[in-house]
This record gives structure tokens, C-alpha cells and sequence, in this order.
């Protein structure tokens, strides 16, 4: 499970099955704030104040 972290909007966060925790996954680079999150499929679209990311099911993160 990711969440935009509540504290820092330019770092996603990962929780893993039956963990109550989260922990640092990625930062957004250039200071880039992180507007939504949204799955497709087994990948993650990122949504940023400036571009959108993809995170792929190999876990690479790159811009669409």
C-alpha cells in the first residue's frame, strides 16, 4: 500500500501486507510535490505539481 507522506508531500511512502507502518519509498525529484497517487493495473501513476511518474511492477520509477 503507498501514501503521499502526510508530513512531506514530495516523498511517497510504502506499507507492506500486515505491517502497521510505513516507510520512506521515493522522493519526488527538482522538489516536485506530489499531488496523487493512482494504481493501474500492477503499476502506480504519480501524479507531481509538474509531471507525471509511472511505477513500473519491476519497481522502476520513471516519467511518462
Amino acid at each position: 500500500m503507498y501514501r503521499i507522506n502526510p508530513s512531506d508531500n514530495k516523498k511517497l511512502q510504502q506499507r507492506g501486507i500486515g505491517s502497521s507502518t510505513y516507510a520512506f519509498h521515493w522522493s519526488a525529484p527538482n522538489g516536485e510535490r506530489i499531488l496523487d497517487i493512482n494504481p493501474s493495473g500492477d503499476e502506480l501513476i504519480i501524479n507531481t505539481d509538474r509531471r507525471t511518474y509511472i511505477r513500473k511492477k519491476s519497481g522502476g520509477i520513471t516519467p511518462l
